[in-house]
């Protein structure tokens, strides 16, 4: 059996795709594509699939990773082309590869969220905003809530005024042992702003593993 890690991009519409009916997206389409891709076995038997970091809903990424195991011998790129012919609109397999690192490998997530409305007003509440001391949310978790303090979390970020949004690159942890979704940031701003966005949009561009590496 072949171990195979595909990374593909999740945008437009299919953003707003559950992370349990993007397994079933895939799943349809991996029969489709005609790939010999191994089952569990048992009473149930059923195609086994692993997703690293699932995506929130609403939000697109650029490097959403899925593997599954191969029964037979197929080239990644091969791989990659049948994909491509048989998803729908807004998925896009971006590269087939080997898998090299484990999905426990990775720590943080590089995300741009786009805040459309009044640049001006927008870049100045929220540079002030990330300039405070601390800024504490409710954050669920399996024990309940707990408050955190997104400003010791934050890892990087750096801001970019343009027409008509504000562009906010940052960097946050992300992974099996602590993962921040970044609409806690959006959210806890929005609540604070006298003059709040229009519209908010969040992409996930990369994941990182603890050297800064990209994630292969």
């Amino acid at each position: 059996m072949n171990n195979m890690r595909v990374f593909y991009e999740k945008k437009e519409r299919v953003k707003y795709i559950s992370h349990l009916d993007t397994a079933h997206c895939m799943q349809r389409a991996l029969k489709r594509a005609g790939l010999p891709v191994w089952y569990t076995e048992g009473f149930n038997p059923h195609m086994y699939l692993t997703f690293a970091i699932p995506l929130a809903l609403g939000y697109e990424s650029e490097c959403e990773i899925m593997d599954f195991r191969l029964t037979e011998d197929i080239s990644p790129e091969e791989v990659t082309e049948r994909l491509n012919r048989v998803l729908p609109p807004g998925f896009h397999v971006l590269r087939t590869d080997l898998p090299v690192r484990k999905p426990a490998d990775i720590v943080k997530a590089e995300y741009a969220v786009s805040f459309y409305g009044d640049s001006q007003a927008i870049e100045a509440q929220l540079a002030a905003f990330l300039a405070q001391d601390e800024i504490l949310v409710e954050k669920k978790t399996k024990k309940g809530l707990s408050v955190v303090d997104l400003k010791q979390e934050i890892l990087s970020c750096s801001m970019q005024k343009q027409e008509g949004s504000v562009l906010l690159q940052i960097v946050l942890p992300a992974g099996i042992s602590k993962h921040i979704n970044p609409s806690l940031l959006t959210d806890a701003w929005m609540a604070q702003a006298d003059c709040p966005a229009d519209r908010i949009a969040i992409l996930k561009k990369r994941v990182l593993c603890q050297d800064g590496s990209e994630f292969i």
